[in-house]
C-alpha cells in the first residue's frame, strides 16, 4: 500500500515502491493529486499496473524502446547528466532502429534475437562500443524480464585494448613551450601538473583559488546533459571533491589571468569542455605537437606521480580516485608497481642457483 502524505501546499502525494535499480537501491515513484481520495485511487491504479508487470502481464503491451526510455527516466536522478545523454543516444541510434515496435515478451528468453543485435552492431561499431551497448541493455532488461533475461547467457565480444599515448617528458616540454604565455598554458598545466579533468578546469571559480595556501579546491565539474546543455555537477565520484597543491609558477599564472580580466568573474574560464576539446585538436595540428588527447595530459600527471614514487594513497587523493581505480589506471598505462615490488623482494630474499650463476658470471665479466 502506498504511503500518502499531505504536502504544505495542500495537495496529497503518494510514494509507491517500484523496485530496485541496477545497484540495488530502491526506486520510488511519486503521484500527486488535489485530494486524498484522488491520490489513493491513482496510487492503487499504479500499484495494480506494477503488480501486473511483475506477473508478466504487461510484457505483451509494452514496447522494448518504451521500457528503455522509462528505465532511463526512473534512474535519471542517480545517473550523471552525461550518462543520461549517452543512454538516450544509445536508444535513439542503436536500440530503436533494431527493436522498432517489438514488445518485451518477444525478448523473454529469446537469446537468438539478441545475438543478432550484437552481430549487427559488430559490423558497424567497435567491439568496445558493442560491449557497452550490451552491458547497458542487460541492466535495463534485467529489471523487466528478470529470470527470462536472455542476455545473461550471452558471452560478450573481447574488448580491444586501448593504450593511450602518454607524452614523455620531452614531448611535454615541447607542448608547454608551444603554449607559453597563452590561456592554453593554464589549461595544460592544470591537467599535467595538477591532474584536473577538463570538466573540472572549465568549472573553476575564483573562490576555488587559495593563493596564500597554494591550493586549488575542486568541487564541481561541467558536463553536458541530455538536452545538450552544459551544467554544473559534482565531480565524477565522492573522491573527486578535493584540494590540490599547486606549484607557485602556476598559481602566479592563475592570479595574473584573473586580475587581467578586470573584475572578479563568475568562473575563471569562458570555455566549456566541448569547445576546448576542439580548440586543443586545432592547437595540436597547427603547432605540429604530439598527437594526444587532452585527457592524456592527466595521464601524464598520473605517470609522473608514479615515477616520483608518490604513495598510492596520496596519488589517488590528488587525482580524485580511490586506490583500486588508481591501480587500474596504472595498469592501463603499463605501470605495474606490484611487479617492481615483487622483483625487489626476490632480490632481498635468499637467491636460487640461476641467480647465483648469473651473479658470478657478471662478476667475472667485470674483472
Amino acid at each position: 500500500m502506498a504511503n500518502i502524505r499531505k504536502r504544505p501546499n495542500g495537495t496529497y502525494q503518494a510514494a509507491i515502491y517500484v523496485g530496485r535499480d541496477a545497484n540495488g537501491k530502491k526506486i520510488i515513484e511519486y503521484i500527486t493529486r488535489d485530494s486524498w481520495h484522488e491520490c489513493k485511487a491513482a496510487a492503487r491504479e499504479r500499484e495494480q499496473e506494477l503488480e501486473a508487470w511483475n506477473n508478466g502481464g504487461s510484457l505483451k503491451k509494452i514496447k522494448v524502446v518504451d521500457w528503455i526510455e522509462e528505465w532511463i527516466g526512473l534512474n535519471e536522478k542517480r545517473l550523471s547528466p552525461s550518462t543520461v545523454k549517452l543512454y538516450k543516444m544509445y536508444l535513439r541510434a542503436h536500440y530503436a532502429p533494431f527493436f522498432g515496435n517489438m514488445k518485451l515478451d518477444k525478448l523473454a528468453g529469446n537469446e537468438i534475437l539478441l545475438r543478432r543485435f550484437m552481430a549487427e552492431k559488430l559490423k558497424t561499431v567497435s567491439a568496445n562500443t558493442t560491449c557497452k551497448l550490451m552491458t547497458v541493455l542487460n541492466k535495463i532488461l534485467r529489471e523487466a524480464l528478470r529470470d527470462k533475461n536472455p542476455l545473461k547467457y550471452i558471452e560478450l565480444p573481447k574488448k580491444e585494448k586501448y593504450v593511450p599515448h602518454v607524452p614523455n617528458d620531452a614531448e611535454f616540454a615541447q607542448i608547454h613551450e608551444a603554449v607559453k604565455g597563452t590561456i592554453d598554458e593554464l589549461f595544460i598545466l592544470l591537467a599535467a601538473w595538477c591532474g584536473l579533468r577538463l570538466g573540472e578546469i572549465c568549472a573553476l571559480k575564483p573562490n576555488d583559488i587559495f593563493r596564500e595556501r597554494g591550493v586549488i579546491r575542486v568541487d564541481e565539474s561541467l558536463a553536458v546533459n541530455d538536452q545538450y546543455e552544459w551544467e554544473y555537477k559534482p565531480p565524477k565520484s565522492a573522491n573527486g571533491v578535493r584540494e590540490i597543491a599547486v606549484p607557485e609558477y602556476l598559481m602566479d599564472l592563475l592570479n595574473d589571468y584573473i586580475i587581467k580580466k578586470g573584475k572578479i568573474p563568475d568562473k575563471i574560464f569562458d570555455y566549456v569542455p566541448g569547445g576546448y576539446t576542439h580548440r586543443w585538436a586545432r592547437i595540436v595540428k597547427e603547432k605540429n605537437l604530439p598527437d594526444i588527447r587532452f585527457h592524456d595530459l592527466r595521464h601524464y600527471h598520473a605517470s609522473w606521480l608514479y615515477a616520483q614514487g608518490i604513495p598510492d594513497q596520496y596519488a589517488a587523493k590528488r587525482l580524485g580516485h580511490d586506490i583500486q581505480t588508481l591501480k587500474g589506471i596504472y595498469q592501463h598505462l603499463g605501470l605495474d608497481k606490484e611487479k617492481i615490488l615483487d622483483d625487489n623482494i626476490r632480490q632481498l630474499l635468499p637467491r636460487g642457483k640461476k641467480q647465483k650463476e648469473n651473479a658470478g658470471q657478471n662478476n667475472q665479466e667485470a674483472t
